[in-house]
């Protein structure tokens, strides 16, 4: 089976066109969205509809649950806290509904899924580094998770032996006998320093990982920032990829 898997959309649309038009010329069975539909940009109900209705499997990410108010935001920041209440505002009630339905993590195709983490998933736990995996691969019982949350990509790779060890690399060949958490980045506001958005393919036959990167219109989606009052701030880091 392959799969196409993304995650932290954050209503950005011409991130979401650009992946698709860039996943008709790759092969694939299910795509898997990993939450964070909403937030930071001006497209939520679009970003929403489309997942509703391309995704095979959908969660949830702390920015969804937050505008639907099942999480708590007293550690957003002033930016994000202000695109969450006009999220909510902007959302059509069918949209608002869909997104209190989904699940923070799930376990299906033998594949572990989570927005943040596998460990306590609706703590929103961020994975950045080995010591992380320490109390992240005991939580799932698969060999592989697919995370989101961080907007940076990272392989977290456990050895038989039980040693952790962070990489990253375009094209990933599995290990049978190791097991891995596995951050495809983020498809509407990258954080790794390069402003391409990012997703990743998975060949459960093969057992390969890619990682993709792509241009996308990013003026337009910072017209809309600016053209909604959201925070300039959040126009500004798109281009960046900060």
């Amino acid at each position: 089976m392959k799969f196409l898997i993304l995650s932290d959309l954050h209503s950005n649309l011409e991130s979401l066109n650009a992946f698709t038009r860039l996943s008709k010329k790759i092969p694939h069975d299910k795509i898997v969205c990993l939450g964070d539909l909403v937030g930071y940009n001006a497209n939520p109900n679009e970003i929403v509809d489309w997942v509703r209705e391309n995704a095979d499997l959908a969660l949830a990410g702390n920015h969804d649950y937050a505008v639907v108010e099942k999480t708590d935001t007293s550690y957003f920041n002033p930016h994000a806290l202000k695109a969450c209440e006009w999220t909510r505002e902007a959302l059509t009630m069918d949209n608002f509904k869909y997104l209190q339905t989904l699940p923070a993590i799930e376990k299906k195709y033998r594949i572990t899924w989570a927005h943040s983490s596998p460990y306590e998933p609706e703590e929103w736990h961020y994975i950045t580094n080995p010591y992380d995996g320490v109390e992240n691969f005991p939580a799932f019982d698969t060999q592989l998770c697919f995370v989101g949350h961080t907007h940076r990509p990272l392989i977290l790779k456990q050895e038989p032996d039980g040693n952790i060890e962070a990489g990253l690399s375009d094209v990933y060949q599995l290990e049978p006998d190791s097991r891995y958490i596995i951050n495809v980045g983020s498809l509407g506001q990258p954080r790794d320093g390069n402003p391409q958005a990012s997703f990743v393919s998975y060949d459960t036959e093969t057992k390969t990982v890619e990682f993709h990167r792509f241009d996308y219109e990013v003026e337009s989606t910072q017209e809309k920032i600016h053209e909604e009052g959201l925070p300039t701030f959040l126009a500004d880091r798109l281009a960046a990829g900060v």
